[in-house]
């Protein structure tokens, strides 16, 4: 669902249904007002009326007096709408003072106790009156009718008026949904169009024509991204560059060796070993393990080369061919004439008879001498946690591999 479309969804029917609320709160207000003020004019008249019928010791008689009598209806013409005014004798009999000559449904009033309004009723002409009653002291009561048609005309008026204002109040909110969505598609637009100026590394444009606080933010958030992604990128192509010229084939073959000759933890025959690079360590420089049938083999050794990249490849040759097949006298010979071993050192052992703890190191000087000694010293340690001491107590460059039996690893736990 579109913005626009959401917007009109929720902002016109909101203005249609307040205006409906506050229109239909006025109609009832007003109509029950003047409801209210038509029954206080009704019984108004009712009670100046019994009031003079109060004053008369004998009401015949007061009515048979032809100047009180006109008195009367001259004042009952005064007020406004009144249509009937009726005195009820106590015998039922209904006197005549104004209207016509009979009260609407008189038979349904009912002698009051006090001063009433009696609901609006329509006559059977349509015409709808609003009746007061009041009773007479000695007995009988008034009956005052005012014409309440006026009333319900202004009513029907502001009903139309009602329905023009919910009407007028729709097409305000619709006209005002339209133009806020369109207000917010546009400036969602300019920041789609920043985002695709930015994905094609040309300017984003500028950020303080956005009307609307939550859009601009966004619209700076962006440009913040962009300039971060292109700080990022541009330290990334100057880092490249500097690596593009610092790198020389022995950098390389180094960083190659890392991952062609990890360090290496595991058992073999009955044993723990662990064997790793320390240092800068020749580029010829391999290990070997071969495993199986109960018997294993760990061969290091150090290959010539007329380059770093040259002496790396014999390196790896000779791992594979020393994990092929378990390493002997002859092998390691035949090895050492195939790869241009400069230097080798290797041990077997198998189930049956498991190794002496001991290290297999190519190290220059008396490092190999200082390797073997902690080794011997470093009893019921693992042998990786040995190359760890060794690599952190000398500065070792070389392989360096260290073996002990597996009993003795079980009883270190």
């Amino acid at each position: 669902m579109s913005i626009r479309r959401t917007f009109l969804l929720l902002i016109a029917p909101l203005f249609l249904l307040l205006a409906g609320v506050n229109g239909a709160l006025l109609y009832l207000w007003e109509r029950a007002e003047a409801e209210r003020g038509l029954a206080g004019q009704a019984i108004a008249a009712a009670v100046t009326t019994a009031a003079f019928a109060d004053a008369s010791d004998d009401l015949a008689h007061a009515l048979a007096d032809r100047a009180r009598t006109e008195a009367l209806r001259d004042a009952a013409r005064r007020v406004t709408g009144l249509q009937g005014l009726y005195i009820v004798r106590p015998d039922g009999q209904t006197v005549q003072i104004v209207g016509r000559p009979s009260a609407f449904w008189p038979g349904r009033f009912e002698a009051p106790r006090a001063p009433v309004a009696a609901p609006i009723r329509s006559d059977p002409t349509g015409r709808r009156m609003a009746t007061g009653l009041a009773p007479v002291a000695r007995g009988g009561y008034v009956i005052a009718q005012i014409d309440a048609d006026p009333l319900f005309a202004q009513v029907e008026g502001l009903q139309r008026l009602i329905a023009g204002v919910v009407a007028a109040a729709g097409l305000l909110g619709l006209a005002l949904a339209l133009a806020i969505a369109r207000l917010i598609v546009r400036e969602l637009a300019r920041n789609s169009a920043m985002i695709a100026a930015i994905r094609a590394d040309q300017p984003p444009g500028d950020a303080d024509r956005f009307a609307i606080r939550e859009t601009r933010d966004l619209a700076l958030a962006v440009r913040l991204m962009r300039a971060s992604v292109s700080g990022r990128m541009a330290r990334g192509r100057h880092e490249l560059a500097r690596r593009d010229r610092e790198r020389d084939e022995a950098g390389a073959v180094a960083a190659h060796r890392e991952t062609a000759f990890a360090a290496l933890a595991t058992t073999a025959a009955g044993a723990a070993l662990a064997v790793r690079m320390l240092g800068a360590a020749p580029a010829g420089s391999f290990y070997a393990l071969c495993d199986g049938d109960g018997r294993a083999t760990l061969v290091l050794g150090d290959c010539a080369g007329d380059t770093p990249s040259d002496a790396l490849a014999r390196a790896v040759a000779a791992r594979r061919f020393f994990e092929a097949n378990l390493a002997t006298t002859a092998r390691v010979a035949q090895g050492e004439a195939a790869f241009a071993l400069t230097r080798v050192a290797w041990i077997a052992w198998s189930v049956e008879a498991p190794p002496a703890a001991q290290a297999l190191a190519l190290l220059d000087g008396d490092d190999a001498d200082r390797v073997a000694a902690y080794v011997v010293r470093a009893e019921g340690l693992d042998p990786s946690a040995i190359i760890d001491d060794l690599a952190t107590l000398l500065r070792l460059d070389g392989v360096v591999a260290v073996v002990r039996p597996g009993s003795a690893q079980a009883g270190e736990g």
